[in-house]
């Protein structure tokens, strides 16, 4: 399932209210169609296009509605994990947590597990809910 830009910013522009509910519909539908999900792995994708993330118990994904919080300096690590201090996003910032997002139309299964375990894609937000300045997803 392919998601382009346009869409994610759109997503990221609607009232928290109407993601809400969209995303709850969601869930609803990807719990009754995999029942034996136990966990859900939640994913920003970084800028070398490796997948950062946490995996929370599926108890815990209609939380995931009002969002999640990683570090902005996800965005400035290296293919190995660690953070490029140049890029200005590490230390000197203070590795401030952003809010992410979840991208409505990503919950699949995981390749991994497909029974037990999902995954959900992530964007992350400013505080005023528009796309972080280095975001991958954000278009220019």
């Amino acid at each position: 399932m392919e998601t382009n830009i346009v869409e994610v910013e759109n997503f990221v522009q609607q009232s928290e209210e109407r993601r809400g509910s969209a995303f709850t519909q969601e869930v609803k539908r990807y719990l009754e169609r995999y029942p034996n999900t136990q966990y859900v792995d939640v994913l920003l994708t970084d800028l070398n296009g490796c997948f950062r993330g946490k995996r929370i118990p599926v108890s815990s994904l209609k939380k995931l509605e009002k969002g999640c919080y990683f570090p902005a300096s996800v965005f400035a690590m290296d293919i190995l994990g660690n953070v490029v201090e140049e890029a200005g996003l590490g230390q000197e910032m203070g590795e401030p947590d952003r809010t992410c997002v979840p991208v409505l139309g990503s919950l699949t299964p995981s390749a991994a597990d497909p029974e037990f375990i999902g995954q959900m894609l992530l964007t992350m937000v400013d505080e005023d809910g528009a796309p972080f300045d280095v975001e991958p997803r954000k278009r220019s």
